[in-house]
């Protein structure tokens, strides 16, 4: 830390600088001596800080001047750790009699400051609602289909929201309106949505987000009336046009469903594609939407066959072949949906605990969309929670039992325990950055980093300078022929910035010419981390490159550099982490 003492019209004399820290997340290094200093002069110091943990801490600057007089600054230092933050979720049962402390050592694996944990029981803990609430809340991508699926539920589950911490029901209502204001901006002129701005081509992304913002309406949010009315007539022109087709009928199923709840289907065409094209439609959840949307008309005996269609899709689905999407699915988000649906539209013919069932989390990382539908499922089966039969420092517990604990909020714990006899079920989701990081790896990917100078020699990162401007280079092999839809997130230490987005395809670097970066869907440079979403559809290596300077001297920790399948989240590879030393 950089200190630069000016006398502007105090006499001469000894003074003295002190850096004193409020609490234990800073420790300083060696402080300046006594030193005296002129009228006009100016004295620079440079004091090292070292972060211990996560946190806002503040520290006080005091000048000590020659009669004794102390000035006192006090000021904040944030202390952030960028590695990626990891979900855990398990589930237990707690006995007639038997207490569960619910207290810091659910951290003790963590990072210290970068935890947070969510207990919960009832219905509502069976399929992880707080949890997954939680965790969508942390999604730290904004694609269209992101930004929607992280609002959708909040138009349902407000107060489970409220529960994990997001706001009051004012809080969640703002989350709600700064998504829908965030819609607009990627609205095109004939009313469809691109994924990461203004766009169109996209007919299932365009149903999906006309579906949140019809139930948003329906929940008194505000939705712009001339937006609104442009989607759904972009709705019904794709409709009117689309081709006729043998298998899939995904984008044409969505809408319909959507169209239908806002009373602006044909009845005509429903009956068609129940009667014609049932068979043809090559998704559970195409062949639900339709269910839905003929149960919306009153058709129950031709909802009725759709849903039973689409209970028996899911039966032989196969989510083993890594194939291109465009709904952005997979059997968990199809099993879900069709639950969700089938449960809403008062139909019999689908088996809601063997659909609840397959929803129970398995500790893999769920996409957008799987968060999204599993909370829809949950909210359509769970109207009004149980009681959760619990005590809490042997008070009543509230329903619904949701209780939030947060390595950075001193508390004492809760004690948890049953009123009777009976035991109860509980599930704990925890958050955290893993205190010993895992080495590089992955599945299905492979994911490098390099760093070259500008005559495009290598160089190593922890031989840098300040000043020193330099390339680096993330490359990203699949393991097999893959189609996906990959997010590569790349965290920058504390002493490094962004320098020059665009530097390799400026060609500002012919040195480095044959890197030749791949074609991304979008790209973020932010101040904390280089993003880029690349649609990859076939095999062959990903190369990405930016340029970077070091600004800060010091010795900073290196985050992992991680890829991502956005809607197979259990595909994902990272590199190692490491340190940076920038000198003077």
């Amino acid at each position: 830390m950089r200190l630069d003492v000016v006398n502007t019209d105090a006499p001469d004399g000894l003074l003295k600088v002190r850096l004193v820290p409020d609490g234990a997340a800073l420790t300083f290094g060696p402080q300046p001596e006594q030193f005296e200093l002129a009228p006009g002069a100016k004295a620079v110091f440079e004091v090292p800080v070292t972060a211990q943990n996560v946190g806002d801490p503040e520290f006080d600057i005091i000048l000590t001047m020659p009669d004794g007089r102390e000035l006192r600054q006090t000021l904040t230092l944030p202390v952030r750790m960028n590695d990626p933050v990891v979900a855990s979720t398990r589930r237990f049962a707690l006995g007639g009699g038997d207490t569960f402390d619910f207290t810091s050592d659910v951290f003790a694996d963590m990072q210290p400051g970068t935890g947070s944990a969510i207990i919960s029981a009832g219905a509502l803990a069976r399929f992880d609602v707080p949890g997954i609430l939680g965790t969508l809340e942390r999604y730290p991508y904004g694609c269209s289909e992101q930004v929607t699926s992280k609002a959708l539920p909040l138009l349902y589950l407000s107060g489970i929201a409220g529960e994990i911490g997001l706001g009051d029901q004012k809080a969640i209502r703002a989350r709600v309106d700064a998504a829908i204001a965030q819609l607009m901006t990627r609205q095109s002129s004939n009313g469809a949505f691109g994924l990461w701005q203004a766009g169109s081509g996209d007919f299932w992304l365009d149903s999906y987000i006309t579906d949140f913002l019809s139930r948003a309406r329906a929940e008194r949010f505000e939705v712009p009336d001339r937006a609104f009315r442009l989607a759904m007539d972009n709705l019904r022109n794709r409709i009117n046009y689309a081709p006729d087709f043998d298998s899939g009928g995904e984008d044409i199923a969505f809408a319909l469903m959507v169209l239908a709840r806002e009373g602006a289907a044909s009845m005509g065409d429903l009956r068609y594609y129940a009667d014609v094209k049932s068979t043809a439609f090559a998704t559970p959840l195409a062949a639900a939407q339709l269910g839905a949307a003929l149960a919306y008309y009153g058709d129950q005996p031709r909802a009725d066959a759709m849903f039973a269609r689409a209970a028996r899709m899911l039966a032989v689905v196969d989510d083993g072949a890594l194939i291109w999407r465009a709904d952005y699915g997979t059997a968990l988000r199809d099993t879900a949906g069709v639950l969700a649906l089938a449960t809403r539209a008062g139909s019999d013919v689908v088996d809601p605990s063997a659909l609840g069932a397959l929803l129970v989390d398995d500790g893999a990382p769920l996409s957008t969309q799987e968060s999204a539908w599993s909370l829809l499922a949950a909210h359509a089966l769970v109207e009004t929670p149980e009681n959760s039969g619990l005590l809490v420092d042997g008070a009543p517990a509230s329903s619904p039992f949701v209780k939030v604990l947060d390595s950075q909020t001193q508390s004492s714990g809760l004690a948890i325990s049953t009123v009777s006899h009976r035991s109860e079920d509980l599930t704990l989701t925890t958050f955290g950055v893993p205190s010993s990081p895992p080495p590089a790896g992955g599945t299905g990917y492979a994911i490098g980093r390099s760093y070259y100078n500008l005559d495009g020699v290598p160089i190593d990162e922890q031989d840098l300078s300040v000043g020193d401007r330099f390339v680096i280079v993330l490359q990203v092999d699949p393991f097999e022929a893959f189609s996906a839809r990959l997010i590569v997130n790349d965290p920058l230490p504390a002493g490094i910035e962004i320098d020059n987005p665009a530097l390799l395809r400026s060609g500002d670097v012919r040195a480095l010419d044959w890197l030749q970066p791949s074609e991304v869907e979008h790209a973020e440079f932010r101040s904390d981390r280089f993003l880029a979403a690349v649609d990859l559809r076939s095999a062959g290596t990903v190369t990405l490159a930016y340029g970077a300077r070091a600004v800060s001297p010091g010795s900073f920790h290196r985050p992992a550099a991680s890829v991502e399948d956005m809607y197979r989240p259990r595909y994902r590879a990272h590199t190692d982490t490491g340190r940076v030393d920038i000198a003077e």
